[in-house]
């Protein structure tokens, strides 16, 4: 059901509290008077409950605004308001701190958390993303969670190779045979335990490849762009269908410059405070690009012979890449560079 549809002034909005274990749910009008509120488990049967309790506070579902704060384990429970409800929106645990730290009570509940997340949509649900089914899919919640699991192997492998190279030195110290004899054994097992993960990611990238036939495997045609980039930039945007233009996803991947002024200074930097993930993504993204492109090559050398230095000159290739990302995600096109 399209915004227009929803008239603010008579709506109910609920803010939702989401832990593992447990959710909290309050339910305010436009004028933040309470009209109710609700502890249920984090279960298939804990969801029904709150589903049934929303039903009773209006029978106009689409006149209901819910606000989910938290992290995966929202995942299944915002499907199933997808099912019923068209209006439910991720908030920023920022909002609510904010409110909290402006507020004269600054005590921290699950309420009265779930409480500040209604009033966040009270004035701010015209900013708020908005959830879209793609979001928690099946399939996008798997190629999540293999990624995550992917860059989890990736930094432990790497904690091996610090390791080992750690213990060859020690070896070459070594003054007597006992030392060399259980560093070698030490030296076995971490390099059993490398190859544990080696194998491991081989079949991850597997898994990924095949997750990626859903959306995003024609990133892969650009030159330079394996599976896991691509399967990373996909998880980590998490849909693109939450990004009305290519803007809002440059801005999402914190690649657009933060303008902080004062009077005639006008000042930019670098924005940290968004997707780190996605950034990181399409930056070996642009990396690989100079490597691979000669079209990127000579677009960095010129911006380097403009003056700009080497970094920035890579945040603007970075811009020109997840332009062409959006593009290609949005249409599902083969690469054409």
């Amino acid at each position: 059901m399209e915004q227009e549809q929803l008239n603010l002034t008579t709506a109910l909005f609920v803010g939702i509290d989401s832990h593992p274990t447990e959710h909290t749910a309050l339910a305010i009008n436009r004028f933040e008077e309470e009209k109710g509120k609700l502890r249920f488990e984090n279960t298939h049967q804990g969801i029904q409950e709150c589903l049934a309790w929303l039903a009773t506070l209006t029978p106009e579902k689409t006149q209901v605004v819910i606000g989910i704060e938290g992290g995966e384990t929202r995942h299944t429970f915002a499907s199933y308001l997808l099912d019923h409800y068209s209006h439910v929106y991720e908030v920023n645990p920022l909002f609510t701190k904010q409110r909290r730290m402006l507020g004269t009570r600054q005590a921290k509940s699950d309420p009265a958390d779930a409480k500040l997340i209604a009033e966040v949509l009270t004035r701010k649900v015209s900013f708020l993303p908005k959830f879209h089914r793609e979001e928690v899919s099946p399939q996008r919640f798997c190629l999540r969670k293999t990624v995550k699991f992917y860059e989890e192997l990736t930094v432990q492998g790497a904690r091996i190779k610090n390791r080992l190279h750690q213990l060859d030195r020690e070896y070459d110290l070594a003054r007597t045979k006992e030392e060399q004899k259980i560093l070698r054994l030490i030296r076995r097992e971490r390099r059993n335990e490398l190859q544990r993960v080696k194998q491991l990611q081989k079949k991850l990238t597997r898994d990924l490849s095949l997750l990626l036939q859903t959306q995003g495997e024609n990133l892969t045609t650009i030159k330079g762009v394996g599976t896991i980039i691509a399967a990373r930039i996909v998880a980590h945007a998490n849909g693109i269908g939450r990004f009305p233009n290519a803007a809002k996803f440059i801005r999402y991947a914190g690649i657009a410059p933060v303008e902080k002024s004062s009077g005639k200074k006008k000042r930019f930097f670098r924005d940290m405070r968004n997707n780190r993930q996605l950034n990181t993504a399409i930056y070996l993204l642009a990396l690989n690009q100079l490597r691979w492109n000669p079209k990127a090559k000579e677009y960095f050398n010129k911006k380097v012979a403009e003056g700009k230095s080497k970094k920035h000159a890579l945040r603007c290739l970075m811009r020109i890449n997840a332009n062409i990302v959006y593009g290609m995600l949005k249409s599902g096109e083969a690469y054409r560079g």
